[in-house]
């Protein structure tokens, strides 16, 4: 039987070599908007990460609204397609970056904003204590966080009794408010968080802010 990391590897090299997973390629998030549209009044012209990137869909929307983006994907076939969407887009500027999130380096200067749309619900428990540490590592000490993870609602979950499975290939966890202020509760003030329910949906949405 694969690991979950494996199982992951495997499930997002062909998703993003073939393109053809079901998930949102080009369309950002409304809830992705909303955040960024109030960070940039806030910070202008800010340093921002793009976790697990994917196509760039969300790199792509920050950096039309003038943030300065490095988008990064620790899948080189996810990058490139990205690359592919931000130049059919004609958005330039985008720093694409092959990397862990698990094992993030700190950076000369750190962002402003980090963004994570769909990443953390694919890592382990035991991994959230790395994941962590990778966000605070490369986050400036008034940063803010964006994070967007599957809540119990989200479809692959209904009925059933565990909070994970793997499926489809990939290793998937919902995460309940609890399991959020848990983990980040600490070193996070929670400036927004939104449920999105109905239909396909089953997700959190969630602004934080780096506590001083």
């Amino acid at each position: 039987m694969l690991s979950a990391a494996k199982a992951n590897r495997q499930y997002f090299r062909k998703a993003y070599g073939t393109g053809k997973h079901g998930w949102a390629v080009e369309d950002p998030s409304p809830y992705a908007v909303k955040f960024l549209t109030r960070l940039k009044r806030i910070i202008p012209n800010g340093r921002l990460l793009d976790i697990g990137c994917g196509e760039g869909r969300h790199a792509i929307l920050a950096a039309r609204l003038d943030f300065n983006v490095t988008a990064m994907d620790y899948e080189p076939s996810a990058l490139k397609r990205a690359q592919r969407f931000a130049k059919d887009k004609k958005v330039q500027g985008i720093i694409f970056l092959v990397a862990n999130v698990l094992r993030l380096q700190p950076q000369e200067t750190a962002f402003d904003i980090v963004l994570d749309y769909g990443c953390l619900h694919h890592q382990r428990k035991e991994d959230w204590p790395a994941y962590k540490a990778s966000v605070l590592r490369v986050l400036s000490p008034n940063g803010f966080f964006i994070l967007s993870v599957f809540s119990p609602k989200f479809p692959l979950f209904r009925g059933s009794r565990k909070n994970w499975h793997i499926a489809q290939g990939a290793y998937r966890r919902y995460f309940t408010r609890r399991d959020i202020l848990g983990l980040f509760g600490r070193e996070f003030e929670v400036l927004e968080i939104i449920e999105e329910n109905g239909g396909q949906h089953g997700f959190w949405h969630v602004l934080f802010r780096r506590r001083k």
